[in-house]
């Protein structure tokens, strides 16, 4: 575009923004090191175009793209900086989340902005030409990528984001160009369907990512993403179409069982090929170790975090759940809770404690409801110790396996119990001549192994190259046991699981 100067409406001094060349020299003016500074300066700069009537709707679209590409890269930072944050850092996460959601907040209002005028006005619509498809492309990412990041937050998407969505479809099926292929990004990545673009919301309003890591979310983002093209759509129910989506924005998209609301204009959508090609891909890292060349996740430094994410999307796409493997009932109780390895080590005693209202139970763990400014910590992965309050209670472990907030902002836990007595113990390298290596604190799961010879311990990440034998020895009352690595059970954010065998006496 011509460097055409552009006053500002009130006489007054010209908006920094007014020239491609006073464009520039914002963009290079943005922290080249800080992606948080970079963020918000960001947003304030999209925040002064909100006033600048005197830009055309081209013009300011422009201005747009301009910063939406010249910030991506920090957006990916931002991305990349809070998927290594461990759950205790809450200060941090707060700047980092705080940062990518203002800006995707402020990209989202730029572009619907810009939407909602092509819309009104008919002039405006016909000097904005082919470039309407790439704008609504664009406002339904940024839309994307607000919803990810309150789920990553294990927020609830309000009802306003679903409208949005809602509204840029319309636009698309109204103009007619839902299935136009076209460049939304340059890129690889940047090219797909309005169709597609709207898919990757409704599926990922679907996926359950309550029960995802922050770092398996991401992983489901960018596997459904590269999926979109082959999920199915219909205005009528059909095979395959398991979830559907009310068109008028009054609810989010769920699957068909549930009830929908008398009024609504209904979209039914499902996985189609990408629930086998997930599968495929699972059972591909299963016999392999290696993630499907053709799948494209972006970088992926565990591939068992990758295949257990797709595995969660596929058992979340079918057309039916399973049926529980026990049943939960109802109870009133409340559960005392400490946050991590040790916490669980220190059963309590000059820990931080929380107070947990349980409303179901199960054997195998928990439904909670965590009371308001509790758990702020918290995320799926997490070991918490938990005390029963009731009288002869022990000090046990579980694994937050789900984490949902409702639209009143209530959040619900879910928790797998691990053991219900813990104990305290040490851990060390038996050498063969006898000699004993630094002993290491653990927490046995159960006092003895099992009738087959095998106990499980939580250790500290990498505190033994599992081979060889080692000797592990209860605090309570000095009992040893020679134990063998039979295997990793899980990793956590601050815990290893592991299996382990008897291999030899006890003293």
């Amino acid at each position: 575009m011509a460097d055409t100067q552009v006053a500002s409406a009130d006489g007054g001094a010209e908006h920094p923004l007014a020239t491609m060349a006073g464009v520039q020299r914002v963009i290079a003016g943005l922290p080249a090191d800080d992606p948080v500074r970079a963020a918000h300066e960001g947003v304030q700069w999209l925040e002064s175009l909100h006033g600048a009537v005197e830009f055309s709707m081209n013009y300011r679209y422009d201005v747009i793209d301009r910063i939406d590409v010249a910030l991506a890269g920090d957006g990916e930072r931002l991305l990349d900086q809070y998927l290594a944050l461990k759950p205790q850092a809450k200060f941090q996460e707060g700047l980092l989340w705080r940062a990518a959601m203002g800006y995707w907040k402020a990209l989202s209002n730029s572009y619907m902005e810009c939407v909602s005028h092509v819309m009104s006005d008919r002039g405006a619509a016909e000097t904005f030409g082919a470039r309407f498809a790439q704008l609504v492309g664009r406002a339904m990412r940024a839309q994307v990528r607000q919803i990810k990041w309150i789920l990553m937050r294990y927020g609830f998407v309000g009802d306003a984001y679903w409208s949005t969505v809602a509204r840029l479809y319309g636009y698309a099926e109204a103009g007619a160009i839902l299935n136009d292929s076209l460049e939304i990004y340059p890129g690889a990545d940047g090219r797909s369907t309005l169709r597609a673009e709207f898919l990757r919301a409704m599926m990922l309003g679907v996926s359950s990512t309550g029960g995802l890591s922050p770092v398996k979310q991401n992983i489901a983002e960018r596997a459904i993403a590269h999926f979109s093209a082959s999920f199915l759509s219909s205005t009528q129910p059909a095979p395959g179409c398991n979830f559907f989506f009310d068109l008028h924005g009054g609810m989010s998209p769920a699957r068909v069982l549930a009830e929908a609301p008398r009024s609504a204009r209904l979209f039914y959508f499902g996985a189609g090929a990408a629930l086998d090609a997930a599968q495929s891909a699972v059972d591909a890292v299963n016999e392999s170790g290696v993630l499907p060349p053709e799948l494209n996740l972006g970088v992926v430094d565990n591939v068992d975090q990758a295949a257990d994410t797709l595995l969660h999307l596929a058992f979340n796409w079918e057309k039916e759940l399973p049926a529980r493997d026990s049943v939960r009932r109802k109870v009133a109780t409340t559960l005392q809770i400490v946050q991590g390895f040790e916490g669980v080590l220190a059963q309590g005693k000059n820990t931080l404690q929380e107070t947990w209202v349980v409303e179901n139970a199960s054997a195998e763990g928990y439904g909670i409801i965590v009371p308001e400014r509790r758990g702020e910590w918290l995320q799926v992965g997490v070991l918490i110790g938990l005390l029963p309050e009731v009288d002869g209670a022990n000090w046990g472990a579980g694994v937050v396996r789900r984490v949902e907030t409702d639209a009143r902002g209530q959040r619900r836990v879910g928790v797998q119990v691990l053991s219900r007595a813990v104990v305290p113990g040490t851990m060390c390298i038996r050498r063969a001549d006898g000699e004993r290596g630094t002993p290491h604190n653990v927490v046995l799961l159960s006092a003895d192994p099992s009738t087959s010879g095998y106990v499980q311990v939580l250790l500290r990440p990498e505190s033994f190259a599992l081979r060889g034998v080692l000797e592990a020895t209860r605090i309570s009352d000095g009992k040893s046991f020679d134990l063998a690595p039979s295997g990793l059970v899980e990793s956590g954010p601050d815990f290893d699981r592991v299996r382990f065998k008897i291999a030899g006496g006890e003293s």
